[in-house]
């Protein structure tokens, strides 16, 4: 069962979705989308979706200048979109702490959030990571390009994750360096878990090609579960 549905964060209508399981439980995962003109909260349905039919419920969002949400992808930054993460972690099961699934940028504020939200686990995929300097700069061009930043406001958040760790690296990823997933790993320093699962053939848009790689997805699946189960 899924719902559409939309709610406001600073001054900006949010479109979102929630995708229930069998027993309509209230959602401790939160999906979030990464950077650009054609990101949606629809790419990771595909996850979401089978986690639904193991009884997992989430909620996936589109931030402001994507999809159906309200206003300029030009005029977003990294710290709005902060923001935004935290108004859409304010509808999740508040009896458990969630699970966050992160996609390159949406990984980035997965980590970020980490102080705040103190989720049990982190599932991200190709993350991006972005320099202190970088949280409010618009997404007009003056963004830096993602790459391993050791002042990133992501990796310092990170020190604190006390939770497991799963991260999907594209091999192919012309996006985010290897670094960037050596540096989570290295800064996840009291992490109960980490995992990192490389995906031989995957360039960055992993959930473009994810999907029609039957036997990783149903791995992919496995992994998500496992780390739900913790």
């Amino acid at each position: 069962m899924h719902r559409d549905f939309v709610f406001e964060a600073a001054g900006e209508r949010l479109a979102a979705t929630t995708i229930t399981g069998g027993e309509e439980t209230e959602p401790d995962i939160l999906a979030l989308h990464g950077l650009g003109p054609t990101a949606t909260r629809h790419r990771t349905r595909y996850l979401l979706d089978e986690l639904a039919e193991h009884g997992h419920s989430s909620l996936t969002f589109e931030f402001s200048g994507n999809g159906e949400s309200t206003g300029e992808l030009t005029r977003s930054t990294l710290r709005r979109r902060r923001a935004e993460t935290l108004a859409a972690a304010g509808r999740l099961d508040r009896t458990r702490p969630p699970v966050i699934i992160g996609t390159s940028m949406g990984a980035h504020l997965a980590a970020w959030t980490v102080p705040e939200l103190r989720p049990r686990g982190l599932a991200l995929f190709c993350p991006a990571t972005y320099p202190a300097h970088a949280a409010d700069l618009p997404f007009d061009g003056s963004l830096v390009r993602p790459a391993y930043h050791p002042d990133s406001p992501a990796y310092a958040a990170l020190r604190q994750f006390e939770g497991d760790l799963l991260i999907f690296g594209a091999r192919q990823d012309e996006v985010c360096p290897p670094e960037v997933i050596e540096g989570y790993h290295a800064h996840a320093r009291r992490a109960r878990s980490v995992e990192i699962v490389w995906l031989e053939g995957c360039g960055h848009f992993v959930h473009d090609w994810l999907p029609g790689q039957e036997s990783l997805r149903q791995q992919a699946v496995q992994r998500l579960l496992r780390l739900l189960a913790t």
